[in-house]
C-alpha cells in the first residue's frame, strides 16, 4: 500500500508536467482573406454535396448516384472507415481500466494405500469466482487517446478525399463520353461535306473542267475523315468501359443515351471566404490532423521523463460448492500500484523527444504547404473558369463563320467561280473549328468539376 500512497500523491504533479504540447499554427500570411479572382458581384456561396445537379443533367445525376451505390473502391473505402471508427473506440476503451471477470472450478482426488489397500480417499471441487482490474502506462494515455482521435479524423478526410475524387472522375469521364458523341457526330458531317464535294470534284473532272488531282485531293480527306470517325467510335467504347468499371458492371450491361455536351449547363461558382476552406477540403483536414498525431507523439514520448504508473485491484472469491460461493464463500482483496521510474538510458529519451519536434516541424511545414496549394489551386481554376467561358463563347462564333464559309466556297466551287483549293481550305478550317470548340466546352466542364473538388465538394468534417 505504499507504493499506492506514493502514486496517488505524485499523480497530480505528473500530470501537469505532462501537460499537452502547444499546437503550432498557420502564419495569418498563408489564409488570404479573399479570393484573387473577382467574385464580389456574385452571391457566394459554397458547393453543395450534390454539386453534380448544378449541371442540370439529369443522366449525370443517376449515373453518379450509382457510382455511389455500387462503386467498389467507394465500398472498399466505407469498411476502411468502419474499422477506423472501431479503433478509435477500442482507444477509448484504453482509457479506463481493463476489468476482467474469471469462474473457475478446480476439482481434486487424493488417495491413501499401503499394500495395495485403500485406506482413505478424499475428493473436493473448488469453485471460485474472481473479479480483477488493471490500469497501466497511467501518464501516456490521454496522449495516446489524442493520437487516436487525430487517426480517425485523418481516416476519415481521407476516405471523403477518395470519395470526391472517385465522383469527380466520374463526371468528366461523362463528359468526355459526350465530347466523343459530338465528334462523332461532327465527324459524320465532316464524312459528308467531304462525300459531297468529291463528287463535284470527280464531276468537274469528268467534264475536263477540272485535273484529276482535285478529285484525288479530296478522296484522301474523304478517307481521312472516315478513319477519324472510326477511332471516335473505338473511343466511344473505351470511355463507356471506364463508366462500367466505376458502376460495378461490365461494359455489356452498361450504356447511356447522352448524345452531346449542349445538353450540359455550365454553372456558375462563387465560394466564400477563403478561411472556410480549411475546414471543408478533405486534404486540408487530413494534413491538419497529421499535425495534431504527430504533436500527440511529442506528449507520449515526454512520459518517458516521468515515472511509469500502474494501478491493480483484484478480488477472489471460493468455497466448495456453489450454493456456499453465493452464501458464505471465502473472499480474499488485493490492491498495488506501482511506480517505476528509468534512471539512465545514455540520452535516448532526449534524443527520442528531439526526433518527435522535429517530425512536428514537419508536419506544420506539409501543412503549410497543403494549405498554400489549395489557395493556389482554387484562385487558378477561377480564372481559368473565365478564361476558359470567353474561348468557348469565340469558339462558338468561329464555328458558326467557319459553317457560313464553307457553305459559301462549296456553292462557288459548284458554281465554277472559286477554284479548289479555296474549297479545301474552308472545309480543314470547318472541320478544326468544330473540334476546337467542342475540346473548348469539354475543358470549360472539367474545369467546374475541378474547382468543385477544389472546394471540397460540400464536404465539412463531421462534428
Amino acid at each position: 500500500m505504499k507504493h499506492s500512497r506514493i502514486a496517488l500523491t505524485l499523480l497530480p504533479f505528473v500530470l501537469a508536467a505532462c501537460s499537452s504540447t502547444e499546437l503550432p499554427e498557420l502564419p495569418a500570411t498563408d489564409v488570404p482573406d479573399n479570393w484573387a479572382f473577382d467574385n464580389t458581384a456574385a452571391e457566394q456561396v459554397w458547393p453543395a454535396t450534390d454539386w453534380w445537379a448544378s449541371f442540370e443533367n439529369p443522366e449525370l445525376s443517376e449515373t453518379i448516384e450509382l457510382v455511389q451505390q455500387s462503386n467498389l473502391d467507394l465500398q472498399i473505402n466505407q469498411r476502411n472507415l468502419q474499422s477506423a471508427q472501431i479503433s478509435l473506440e477500442e482507444a477509448g476503451f484504453d482509457l479506463l481500466p481493463t476489468p476482467v471477470i474469471e469462474l473457475g472450478s478446480s476439482p481434486s482426488y487424493r488417495d491413501s494405500r499401503i499394500d495395495g489397500e485403500s485406506l482413505s480417499s478424499t475428493s473436493n471441487s473448488a469453485i471460485s469466482l474472481g473479479a480483477s482490474a488493471s490500469y497501466n502506462n497511467i501518464l501516456s494515455k490521454p496522449a495516446s487517446y489524442e493520437q487516436a482521435v487525430a487517426n480517425y479524423d485523418s481516416e476519415v478526410a481521407r476516405a471523403a478525399d477518395v470519395a470526391l475524387n472517385t465522383l469527380a472522375t466520374a463526371a468528366s469521364s461523362y463528359f468526355q463520353l459526350l465530347l466523343t458523341r459530338d465528334k462523332i457526330t461532327s465527324t459524320q458531317q465532316n464524312v459528308a461535306n467531304a462525300q459531297a464535294i468529291y463528287e463535284i470534284a470527280q464531276a468537274r473532272v469528268e467534264a475536263g473542267v477540272a485535273i484529276p488531282i482535285e478529285a484525288l485531293q479530296q478522296q484522301i480527306a474523304l478517307e481521312r475523315e472516315r478513319l477519324n470517325l472510326q477511332s471516335f467510335e473505338q473511343d466511344d467504347l473505351a470511355i463507356r468501359s471506364s463508366l462500367a468499371l466505376l458502376t460495378g458492371q461490365s461494359v455489356q450491361d452498361f450504356d447511356l443515351a447522352g448524345q452531346s455536351l449542349d445538353e450540359v449547363a455550365v454553372p456558375t461558382i462563387s465560394p466564400g471566404l477563403p478561411s472556410e476552406l480549411l475546414n471543408r477540403r478533405p486534404d486540408l483536414v487530413q494534413a491538419e490532423a497529421g499535425l495534431r498525431s504527430a504533436r500527440a507523439s511529442v506528449d507520449l514520448v515526454k512520459t518517458a521523463l516521468f515515472p511509469q504508473i500502474s494501478l491493480n485491484a483484484g478480488s477472489t472469491v471460493s468455497s466448495n460448492s456453489l450454493s456456499e460461493l453465493l452464501s458464505s464463500p471465502d473472499s480474499v482483496l488485493t490492491v498495488n500500484a506501482s511506480l517505476v521510474q528509468l534512471l539512465l538510458d545514455n540520452g535516448q529519451r532526449g534524443r527520442d523527444i528531439e526526433q518527435a519536434q522535429l517530425a512536428l516541424e514537419n508536419s506544420l511545414d506539409i501543412y503549410r504547404s497543403t494549405v498554400i496549394s489549395a489557395f493556389n489551386e482554387v484562385d487558378v481554376l477561377l480564372n481559368n473558369l473565365q478564361l476558359l467561358a470567353a474561348q468557348t463563347e469565340v469558339a462558338l462564333q468561329n464555328l458558326e463563320s467557319a459553317e457560313e464559309s464553307f457553305r459559301i466556297a462549296q456553292a462557288r466551287y459548284e458554281e465554277g467561280v472559286a477554284d479548289f483549293q479555296t474549297v479545301l481550305t474552308s472545309q480543314d478550317t470547318l472541320f478544326d473549328t468544330r473540334n476546337s470548340y467542342l475540346d473548348r466546352k469539354q475543358a470549360q466542364l472539367n474545369a467546374t468539376v475541378a474547382l468543385f473538388q477544389a472546394l471540397g465538394g460540400g464536404w465539412q468534417m463531421p462534428q
